[in-house]
Formats: structure tokens, sequence, C-alpha cells
């Protein structure tokens, strides 16, 4: 393992039954950028070294009398690279001015809406570093929003959380209207031909809702994710199905078969799809649960006698739940 100039500056001295003496001339602890700068003296010699802190001030201080010592006393020259000190502190990065009656912008919660709004995913925010004692430390943080990256540096991690995500807002901000006039473009009549054949079909598909809205709002946000003419489509094929099936007192399995495939031909309509939900049950009772894959899952359950009438009701709670979200 190498010796540090420290160790190397000792044992010369001490073969001559002396000891360097290490003076701190400056110490610049209290602001987030120290200096401090140490003096040793030795064998009638003199040297200083500075450094961001105290160890490596003293670190280079003992190398700079090492070099002083091999020229002074025509000494053979010293190994090329002494051990350098173990930890060097590393300068704090610049932190952007604020102007001082500038006022607060939730910045933070402004990039949730914006990628909320646009169906992107949440920003991560990670702590890549914090530079400086514990009483002045310099933090930066990085936020991620897909593939886009900001960082945000400040002497708290509020601050610096609030700063990237300000950037981040300003960098979606500026790309999101270029993304939005997408369709404007001229595109040969191939491709012209070929989107106008499938938007119809693509239209239908309900937006994908992020994770960032709230529950309570998620059957508003999925009604309003289809054109007004697929949901009111919808909505009419829905009521087609209910129709005159609150008086069949007695169910039979075509009914239920019948249903079954009709429903799911509706919501193949949408692209979503039903599933039936094993649930346990007592003796003599049946219990048959169902489930669209909306955003949440509109989950209906039913219990009767017979596991026919079960399905049978299920389904139609199933399907007025939806006629309910969809209005």
């Amino acid at each position: 393992m190498s010796k540090t100039p420290i160790t190397i500056l000792q044992e010369m001295m001490a073969k001559k039954q002396k000891m360097p003496t290490y003076e701190l001339i400056v110490n610049g602890g209290g602001t987030h950028i120290n200096t401090f700068v140490y003096k040793v003296s030795c064998d009638g010699l003199s040297a200083t070294g500075e450094g961001r802190s105290k160890k490596d001030a003293k670190h280079e201080a003992a190398n700079a009398m090492l070099k002083a010592i091999a020229a002074h006393r025509s000494y053979p020259q010293l190994p090329a690279s002494p051990a350098e000190s173990p930890v060097r502190t590393p300068l704090p990065p610049k932190i952007p001015k604020v102007q001082q009656n500038e006022p607060f912008v939730n910045a933070v919660g402004n990039l949730q809406t914006l990628c909320t709004d646009n169906n992107l995913n949440s920003p991560e925010y990670q702590l890549i570093s914090d530079v400086g004692p514990s009483h002045a430390k310099i933090f930066t943080i990085q936020c991620r929003v897909t593939t886009f990256v900001e960082t945000g540096i400040a002497k708290t991690k509020k601050l610096a959380k609030q700063e990237a995500a300000k950037k981040m807002v300003d960098k979606l901000s500026d790309l999101i209207p270029d993304l939005s006039q997408i369709e404007t473009k001229q595109y040969d009549e191939e491709s012209h031909q070929l989107a106008k054949a499938r938007y119809p079909a693509l239209s239908r598909l309900p937006k994908k809702i992020s994770m960032g809205v709230k529950t309570s709002d998620y059957h508003t946000i999925f009604r309003d994710s289809l054109e007004p003419d697929v949901r009111k489509e919808l909505i009419s094929k829905l009521k087609t199905l209910v129709e005159d099936k609150s008086t069949t007192k007695v169910v039979t399995p075509a009914d239920v078969l019948e249903l079954t495939n009709k429903f799911k031909e509706v919501l193949a309509f949408v692209n979503l799809e039903m599933v039936v939900l094993d649930i346990s049950s007592k003796e003599n009772t049946f219990v048959v649960a169902m489930r669209v894959n909306t955003s949440p899952d509109i989950v209906q359950m039913s219990i009767a006698k017979r596991k026919l009438e079960a399905e049978f009701h299920t389904l139609i709670k199933l399907i007025n739940s939806m006629l309910v979200f969809l209005k």
C-alpha cells in the first residue's frame, strides 16, 4: 500500500530525530465553499498546502515540503507520485440564483399534472449528491420522465427537487406542442390512406390513465377518453343488452350464454375484456363475481341458490355499472 506524503515526511524526519510541525493558518470553515491552509515546518524549511478540508490541506503541505527538501538538499528524486489524500472533497456545484421577490411556483405539482394530462409516466426523482459540511450541504437531485432527464441544485432537497421539476416542465412544455402538431405534417398518399382506414378502430380505444390521477376521478376520465360518437354508440349497445332483462324470472343456460357473448362483443368494441372471478361459497349458495378491465376495474358480484342466476344477475349489474360510468 503506498504511503501518504505525511507518512513519508514523518519517517524522513524521524531518522534525524526531528518531527515536522503543522500549523493551521487559514480556517475556511463556516461557508459553503471551505478553504483550509496548513503550514508545515521542519529541518529549517517551511511549506504550505491548501485544500477543501483540513486533511486535504495537511497532505498538500506535506507534499510541498517533500518537494522543497528534494530541491534544497539535493536529495535523490523522490517517488514520482506519493499516495494522494484518501478522500478529496469535491467542489460544490454552482447554485442557480433565485430572485428575492419571485413568487413560489409548485413545479413538482405542475409537472405531475402535465404528465397526467399527456398520459406520461409519473416523474421519478433521485438524489445524485450532497456535498459540503452538515450545516451547509449542496444537494443535487435528478428528475426523470420517460427518457428525459434534468437536474436541480440547491441548499435543500426540497428546493433541488423543485428546480429539477421546473426544468423538466420547461422542456416538456416545449416538446408537447410539437408532438400535438404531428397530424398536420404531410404524408405520402399511401400512409395517409392507411391511417385513415385505421382511425375508426383506434379512436374507440380508451386512453391509458396515469396512476397519478385520484381513484375517485377514474370513471370520469374513462368516460371522457372516448370519442363522443363512440361513447354514444357504446351506451346504446349496453342499453340494448339489459332491456327487458329485469323481468326475467326463470334463467336458462341459453340466457346466460347469449348475454355473456353479446356483452363480450360490446366490450371488444372499445378493446375491453370481462373476466369471471372464482369465489368460494357455502353449500346451496353460489357467489359469482365479474370484472371489466377499465381503470380502475369495474367489479360486481351476486349471490343466488343457482349458479346460473348468480351469473345472470352479475352480468346485469356489470352492464348497469358501465352505463352509470359512461353517462
